[in-house]
């Protein structure tokens, strides 16, 4: 690899990073709850959402240099996702409030991959009529 694009690449994974923390940032002041950590569960579920489907638009309708791609899948949505994150709440929840999180978060992920994968597949449906 050139110097030259692996520095495009590390410019663009970091400044998609920025942009995703900052949204990441912003979720968690907006839905913050000392009851429950929601705010977390919707970052994640909505980052989830969003990387499966663009997933199935960038795979059958959007043809995206890899730059580009690792600029949105991997510095955005990457810095706005982390389970990390759902981890450390865990840890000070109650344990059947941390067995619920961790129920909320995995069920939850899987039904937003198999939502937003039906999703884009039916959007590039009707994209291509």
């Amino acid at each position: 690899m050139h110097k030259e694009k692996i520095l495009l690449e590390i410019l663009a994974v970091g400044s998609g990073g920025f942009i995703g923390g900052v949204l990441r940032a912003s979720m968690m002041l907006l839905f913050h709850n000392n009851l429950f950590p929601w705010e977390t569960i919707i970052v994640n579920l909505s980052g989830t959402f969003i990387s499966a489907l663009l997933v199935v638009l960038f795979s059958k309708m959007i043809n995206l240099k890899q730059v580009t791609s690792d600029f949105i899948m991997v510095g955005i949505l990457g810095a706005y996702t982390t389970y990390s994150t759902a981890l450390v709440d865990m840890v000070h929840l109650s344990w059947l409030m941390a067995l619920v999180y961790l129920a909320i978060s995995v069920v939850g992920g899987v039904l937003m991959v198999i939502f937003s994968r039906y999703l884009g597949n039916r959007m590039v449906l009707r994209w291509q009529k």
